[in-house]
């Protein structure tokens, strides 16, 4: 699939955050709560009615098994526009409100941020940031060198957040550069997703 439309992109990038959430009940369980923000509601009860027709992951699936392959696979979908690759190598609805917001910054003092803000603040940053990572490189050859993540990863929970990754790649007709092309890799139990695109573009 090769396409830069920001409607197709938006399209496919919420079906994949809402993969696994259950049928009936998902969409609102998810949306209903972004316009409803009652921060004074204790943590429990805001995750509980977030949840409310999410089924629960086991695992991680999105993503690859190791960050390398996650790596290649984000410079392979961008350089052809693969929009269903990249929805599948970021971290959906049902994983991000199961597996990895109850044990973020986020959801404890001093931010403790109500479940529904914080996912649409990250879904909308993630649309704009991939919208504009394929303007700059969708249709462009890319050779892909490494890459390299200069701090060790962010332990919460039985999550690991690698953040400050840098991407070496060599544009056609261009020396090989570092780039930014996400800003945030979930890893949990072996496998390794996009958690934030937020890129240099």
């Amino acid at each position: 699939m090769r396409t830069s439309r920001p409607d197709l992109v938006l399209t496919l990038l919420v079906a994949a955050s809402l993969a696994g959430c259950g049928g009936a009940g998902a969409e609102t369980a998810g949306g209903g709560d972004i316009a409803v923000v009652d921060s004074v509601l204790p943590m429990p009860v805001m995750l509980d009615r977030f949840r409310a027709g999410i089924l629960e992951p086991t695992r991680l699936a999105s993503g690859a098994d190791s960050r390398d392959g996650l790596v290649r696979d984000v410079v392979r979908a961008l350089e052809t526009a693969d929009t269903a690759s990249l929805a599948r190598l970021t971290v959906g609805l049902a994983e991000w409100a199961w597996l990895y917001f109850p044990t973020s910054v986020q959801a404890h003092p001093p931010y403790e941020l109500p479940p529904g803000l914080a996912w649409f603040q990250l879904e909308e940053g993630n649309r704009r940031a991939v919208l504009r990572a394929l303007d700059r490189l969708g249709g462009s050859a890319l050779e892909y060198h490494e890459h390299t993540c200069p701090r060790d990863p962010a332990a919460e929970g039985d999550n690991r957040v690698w953040t400050g990754c840098l991407v070496r790649v060599t544009r056609p007709g261009g020396e090989p550069s570092d780039l930014r092309l996400f800003s945030a890799i979930l890893e949990r139990d072996g496998r390794f997703a996009i958690l934030s695109w937020t890129n240099d573009f």
